[in-house]
């Protein structure tokens, strides 16, 4: 695998890994449907998106095989949230993560919902990242977004986005950063973006979200 090292790369931190190499496996679009996947199917009440401290970070990711920890976005706004962290998984960040569905929005082709979801990363003022010691600016991350084909989901009763339960077919694009495998201590990452996404079929016209954790690798 290999990694991209910001200017401001410290000795003690966390390299991120290229987009062009299929980290632990998989490649980077692989890993959004992973994501996208995995947070549809937790119910909004325990769902990461929705955590404010870091309580429910872990839902959905005890017990599995997977070689990545999903960070999370948080719809917009400020988050702090403290989490532990098994050693030897990578994380998932997602730094400006975007996706919709014909749950999200019924009667909408898929061929629309590309549309939608081009448009509004296409729309990003700002992206940050800090790992640690290390800093990331928009010209860092911008190799790092990565649209996807459509792909299935399973949305739950008590759906997050306001979604009615069942199948649906998703589509996502966004900026998203996987680490190295992490090893036991304490670490911190801070992500940052925003947008601001001009005419009635935008989403969400102006977004931003700032998100810190602070991890415990153990």
């Amino acid at each position: 695998m290999s990694s991209l090292m910001s200017s401001a790369a410290g000795a003690n931190s966390i390299n991120i890994l290229s987009p062009e190499s299929n980290p632990y496996g998989l490649s980077y679009e692989q890993h959004v449907k992973n994501f996208w996947i995995h947070i549809i199917s937790i119910p909004s009440n325990k769902n990461p998106w929705n955590d404010t401290t870091g309580v429910n970070c872990d839902i959905g990711q005890s017990n599995t095989n997977s070689s990545v920890f999903y960070l999370s976005g948080n719809g917009g706004g400020k988050s702090e949230r403290t989490c532990k962290v098994p050693a030897g998984k990578g994380l998932f960040i997602p730094v400006s993560p975007m996706e919709i569905s014909d749950k999200e929005a019924p009667n909408t082709s898929v061929e629309e919902l590309h549309k939608i979801t081009k448009k509004d990363q296409d729309s990003v003022t700002s992206l940050y990242l800090k790992i640690d010691d290390k800093e990331y600016s928009r010209q860092d991350l911008s190799k790092y977004r990565t649209p996807t084909s459509d792909f299935n989901v399973v949305f739950p009763k008590n759906a997050i986005f306001g979604a009615t339960e069942g199948n649906s077919k998703a589509v996502a694009d966004g900026y998203y950063v996987i680490t190295e495998p992490l090893a036991k201590g304490n670490h911190t990452v801070a992500y940052s973006s925003s947008l601001i996404c001009p005419g009635t079929e935008c989403i969400q016209p102006n977004f931003a979200q700032d998100i810190k954790y602070t991890f415990t690798v153990e």
